[in-house]
């Protein structure tokens, strides 16, 4: 598993560092970034070995205070409101259209650029424990970050988040927002099956196809079969000291740094 610390952490500053936290079903991982956006340290775990609660007690990185944290939840409650539907008091109700909510915490997030909200769903039981342990912690589903990020790419761009067995799909024109969705997959085959299936329905000729997340060489060869221009979209400070595909896991919290 991934444990890197950088020779220039130094642990006098770390109320001025930023915590940043990504939740899965299976993995806990986090960076520690600097005022520049520079990541001095990053740890993945396995939750199928440990619980949240426990790693915020055992962890020694995580038991620090730090000037500010964000936490990504990843999952597929989520959707797109137009600001000129939106009602923070309907959140819920707009979720129940498209995912069963349970006891859940509902969040809203206004999107710049776009004229939109996402509204999401976390898990009450990890929004409790992220919470006890930094009560300052401003919470995000995985594609509100990948939406910043495409919306600062020039071109017509395809971006694929891969997790463990879903995928999110977002589709910018330059600054304007095209598509957002999340499809269930099993295998390589069923994301490449729903990307061709996006490129039909918007009609579109992609100047790039970028893939990012738990993902490796591999798909990026089967999606180049149909998109030549397919890359792995790793996080670049990090793909010559922790390897690609822990650089690739770490991509996400690298787009967080562009949210308000």
């Amino acid at each position: 598993m991934l444990n890197f610390v950088d020779r220039r952490f130094n642990s006098e500053k770390i109320s001025k560092y930023r915590l940043s936290i990504q939740i899965s079903l299976d993995g806990f991982l986090f960076c520690i970034f600097d005022a520049n956006n520079f990541c001095l340290a990053a740890k993945i775990f396995s939750l199928e070995e440990t619980d949240i609660d426990n790693l915020f007690v055992t962890e020694p990185l995580l038991t620090k205070r730090f000037s500010s944290v964000k936490c990504i939840v990843i999952n597929q409650k989520s959707t797109l409101v137009p600001k000129n539907c939106f009602d923070k008091n309907k959140s819920g109700e707009y979720l129940k259209f498209v995912c069963n909510i349970n006891d859940e915490k509902i969040f809203s997030h206004k999107i710049k650029k776009t004229g939109a909200y996402c509204v999401f769903a976390i898990d009450k039981d990890i929004y409790e424990t992220v919470k006890k342990y930094h009560p300052q912690t401003d919470f995000y589903n995985q594609n509100i970050p990948l939406i910043y990020s495409a919306l600062h790419n020039t071109g017509k761009n395809m971006f694929i988040f891969f997790d463990s067995k879903t995928i999110d799909i977002i589709v910018n024109n330059n600054e304007k927002l095209l598509l957002q969705n999340s499809y269930k997959t099993e295998t390589t085959h069923d994301a490449i099956y729903f990307a061709v299936a996006v490129k039909k329905i918007l009609n579109i000729d992609f100047d790039n196809v970028y893939l990012s997340g738990k993902t490796n060489k591999h798909e990026e060869e089967e999606f180049s079969l149909f998109f030549e221009s397919t890359k792995l979209e790793a996080y670049k400070d990090l793909i010559f000291i922790t390897g690609a595909e822990d650089a690739l896991l770490l991509t996400l919290l690298d787009k967080l740094n562009q949210c308000a």
